[in-house]
């Protein structure tokens, strides 16, 4: 099957595979090279929990036969997973973190866990892994490496940080940690990446296109899900200490432990930055704002049988950054401002499996809740918190025969939003509810091609009630050849603030409308023989109604169609275990309706990111090249008139090294900006030059 080819990129021959990885490496060849399962009985029982407990006992069966010699630890290594298979085969092997494993595995592109090569949206995945090389401690600097993706950071560190998505606005990307909708109801729906830290994450995905049918108003731009490391092992932590350029210093820790019965993770960050001027220095600026951010993190789950689990999320956020203040006819100006954010996220879930894993349901109850202060020399002058809470259930149903598996899943939400403002100028207080309902199909022919159909009915007390749908089609041409294809629908409600906020800038219009657009794209994906890997091109565009911009010091609903069309191109190399190579380019046309560029969306970004381990398998070396081409942003007059402006490309050059000392100890260093490239994304607004980091991790068992 054309799926199975370059290395196991199917689930089912993941299954395979990692039952003989799971052996000591002289025991693999020798013990499969005798077995009766073959790799086509697997294919044909879809790695089922039958095909994991008879693959096991033969492993017992043929180590006892061959008589090797072990010690006793690598005996009771064998037992141990034979112990697992028996006792728990509806899990085994699923927590493998190893590149090639977890970067195949996505849960955002059908609310479920399917492989990256069974979906047709266009999707890009970072492991913990590539953030450990690179040695990355913001997510947004890691964003910054996916096709598709813009970032845009008003400043240094701790700055407001936003992301688009084949230039959609920020607010129009729907951001999760662990399941939890994390967007900031408070701030215009839109999530600040610039409080987000790194170093407790596993992975990241990154979903482009309008997924609305799958998740809602949020997502018309597409999704980035944030999923945190699980705990593992016997009780184990470590420790993170570094500091460096710009007064900056970084902590952090862990301590996790987990079997198949329980798992759970401790995690806290403390981030310290003398920082850079917001406004940009090159224009008169020259006082430094500072940056504080304490973050405290729990997840934790059970499995009291084996067909019932809970898991409990905790999430606390707490960060102080400077700021500097805005000028007509001038932009960003040194100010004696300051900015304090709290962040609460917590989510409890259950899930049920019946019928060996065929009928699956899930209840989850999450909540968020962010409030900002904003200080003018010392005085708070306006406070916002948003907070969400939302219900669902979500049950997926499966009947798997030789040639075809097919999958329902539905889904049942309940929102309640809540927008509360203060100012000199007025007190808002106003709540918005919305129950959704979805319904995806989906289809895996003789695990050669793949077909989703999705359609989501909204029930909103604001606004009309809504429908979006999504189409995804993937499938091997050949066996190096895969194509990919989506097609769908987004809407996106105006924000409470949108609608009826009040600041000395700004009013409120409570006439707009909800914005809504269509999306495709179509590509191809080239599966290499020689080296492991692929390059992917893809095709999108999207066509945006009632586009939502500032008019003067209100909001309007644009009466033309924008449109958004542009290429992606990825490649992802694996010549060698010591070597990895990332590369990708995203062309972007953008058009307000009215023969405007769409601000802050550069028409050519490339980077490229490649990490070698030497051959003493302690030292490694990575280095990063990211381009930004030119972009417009807007530039105010002394009347609050607006005109767009074009800012100058930039090149990032930034470079890391790690030493392992022993199984406890790592040194590291990194530099970033290391040719000192002076430039502005956000006009009027600084950045920093080279800068540098060293540190050291310590970890170990307990």
């Amino acid at each position: 099957m054309g799926g199975f080819r370059n290395g196991g990129n199917n689930l089912n021959y993941c299954c395979w595979k990692r039952v003989r990885e799971r052996l000591p490496p002289f025991l693999s060849d020798a013990t499969f090279s005798d077995s009766s399962i073959s790799y086509e009985e697997c294919l044909k029982g879809h790695c089922s929990s039958a095909l994991k407990v008879k693959a096991c006992l033969q492993l017992q069966s043929n180590y006892q036969e061959q008589n090797l010699k072990m010690n006793t630890s690598l005996k009771n290594a064998i037992m141990a997973i034979s112990t697992v298979a028996l006792s728990h085969p509806g899990t085994l092997y699923a927590d493998q973190t190893s590149p090639e494993k977890s970067q195949d595995i996505v849960i955002s592109a059908s609310r479920v866990e399917i492989s990256r090569e069974a979906s047709g949206s266009a999707i890009s995945i970072l492991d913990d892994d590539y953030l450990e090389q690179n040695q990355v401690r913001l997510v947004s600097d890691a964003l910054r490496d996916i096709p598709g993706v813009a970032v845009s950071r008003s400043g240094g560190t701790g700055s407001l940080t936003q992301v688009r998505i084949r230039g959609a606005e920020g607010n129009q990307t729907l951001v999760l940690i662990d399941g939890i909708e994390v967007n900031d109801i408070g701030s215009g729906s839109e999530f600040d990446f610039a409080d987000l830290t790194s170093q407790e994450v596993e992975r990241i995905e990154v979903l482009r296109g309008a997924q609305s049918a799958l998740w809602g108003s949020d997502a018309m731009g597409g999704v980035i899900n944030i999923i945190t490391k699980k705990g593992s092992g016997l009780l184990n932590g470590k420790t993170t200490l570094e500091g460096g350029s710009f007064g900056t210093s970084q902590g952090f820790f862990n301590i996790n432990a987990g079997t198949t019965k329980y798992h759970y993770s401790l995690n806290g960050t403390v981030l310290n930055s003398d920082g850079i001027s917001v406004a940009n220095e090159d224009r008169g600026n020259n006082e430094n704002d500072s940056y504080k951010n304490s973050t405290l993190s729990f997840k934790g789950g059970i499995n009291p049988t084996d067909i019932l689990s809970a898991e409990l999320i905790l999430r606390h956020v707490k960060a102080d950054s400077e700021e500097d203040d805005f000028a007509a006819g001038v932009g960003a100006v040194d100010a004696d401002n300051d900015s304090k954010t709290k962040q609460s996220f917590a989510k409890i879930s259950t899930g049920l499996d019946l019928m060996n894993g065929d009928w699956k349901h899930t209840w989850g109850i999450s909540g968020n809740d962010t409030q900002n202060e904003s200080y003018n020399g010392g005085a708070l002058s306006f406070t916002t918190e948003g907070e969400k809470l939302k219900y669902e259930y979500q049950t997926d149903f499966y009947l798997r025969s030789d040639e075809l598996e097919q999958r329902m899943t539905l889904v049942a939400e309940r929102e309640q939003e809540q927008f509360f403002s203060e100012s000199a100028f007025s007190t808002i207080d106003r709540e918005m509810d919305t129950s959704g309902f979805v319904i995806e199909y989906g289809a895996n022919i003789g695990d050669t091609y793949y077909i989703t159909v999705a359609g989501r009915r909204d029930l909103n007390n604001f606004f009309q009630n809504a429908n979006t749908y999504r189409f995804t089609l993937a499938g091997w041409a050949t066996n190096n050849v895969r194509f990919h294809g989506s097609k769908g629908t987004g809407i996106k409600n105006p924000t409470l603030f949108e609608l009826f906020g009040s600041a000395a800038t700004y009013n409120g219009n409570a006439n707009l409308r909800p914005e809504k657009n269509a999306t495709w794209d179509i590509g191809s994906e080239y599966h290499f023989d020689e080296v492991e890997g692929y390059a992917d091109l893809t095709f999108f565009r999207t066509d945006v109604d009632n586009l939502i911009t500032g008019a003067g010091l209100t909001s309007i609903n644009l009466s033309s169609n924008s449109n958004i069309k542009g290429v992606e191109f990825g490649l992802v190399l694996k010549p060698s275990n010591n070597l990895r190579l990332n590369a990708n380019y995203t062309f972007t046309d953008s058009d307000d309706g009215a023969g405007n560029t769409l601000v802050r969306r550069a028409r050519h970004i490339a980077n490229i990111n490649s990490s070698y381990l030497f051959e003493n398998t302690k030292t490694r070396i990575t280095g990063g090249i990211q381009y930004n081409g030119k972009q417009d942003d807007f530039e105010f007059d002394a009347m609050w008139n607006r005109t767009q402006v074009t800012l100058d490309d930039f090149t990032l050059v930034n470079v890391a090294i790690n030493h392992e000392f022993s199984d406890w100890v790592d040194v590291f260093a990194r530099i970033e900006n290391l040719t000192d490239e002076d430039y502005e994304e956000v006009l009027s607004n600084g950045t920093k030059g080279i800068n540098a980091m060293l540190g050291m991790t310590i970890r170990g068992e307990f």
